[in-house]
């Protein structure tokens, strides 16, 4: 037996929009958003410190002996993210690629051994020369190749973790 829907009982409750009657209606003006968009493309801040912030942070890490194998991953994961955000907004558009890509190797990654330590150091090797070289803006060759080569230690990796001979 099955119940019909009685629609006239229907009660429609709209809860008040508090944010939306704190700020208004409307939009943006558009020339607020296009002065905010080419003061973030023509940031002019040194991109170098933040990284290093992050790299001396994965570094401290990997050191922490009291930490378990998977906080330390949290915590590696969580300072590569941010760079891979923060990237994009100083016009880095490889930092935020390889870090994307170390992004989906680490989860998988079950321990902490000399393997994963060696392309933790690439990894920080790669950022630190996008940044000093001043690989802005467009890919260029130099940098796919360090994209590229990266790829392939982590490929190299699990190719040799995964295969099923042994």
């Amino acid at each position: 037996m099955t119940q019909s829907l009685n629609l006239d009982r229907i009660e429609m409750i709209h809860p008040p929009n508090m944010l939306k009657e704190k700020v208004g209606s409307g939009g943006l003006d558009r020339a607020v958003i296009k002065a905010a968009q080419e003061k973030m493309y023509k940031n002019e801040r040194n991109f170098l410190p933040i990284v290093e912030k992050h790299i001396l942070r994965i570094e401290s890490v990997l050191k922490n002996r009291r930490m378990s194998p998977k906080e330390i991953l949290n915590e590696v994961c969580f300072s590569i993210s941010r760079m891979k955000a923060q990237g994009s907004m100083f016009n880095y558009p490889l930092v935020t690629e390889v870090s994307a890509m170390l992004l989906l190797f680490l989860p998988r990654v079950e321990k902490i051994d000399a393997d994963i330590l060696e392309i933790l150091s690439a990894y920080q090797t790669t950022v630190r020369t996008i940044i000093g070289r001043g690989l802005r803006g467009e890919k260029t060759a130099e940098g796919r190749g360090l994209l590229t080569e990266l790829q392939r230690a982590c490929d190299r990796y699990y190719k040799f973790r995964f295969r099923k001979d042994r």
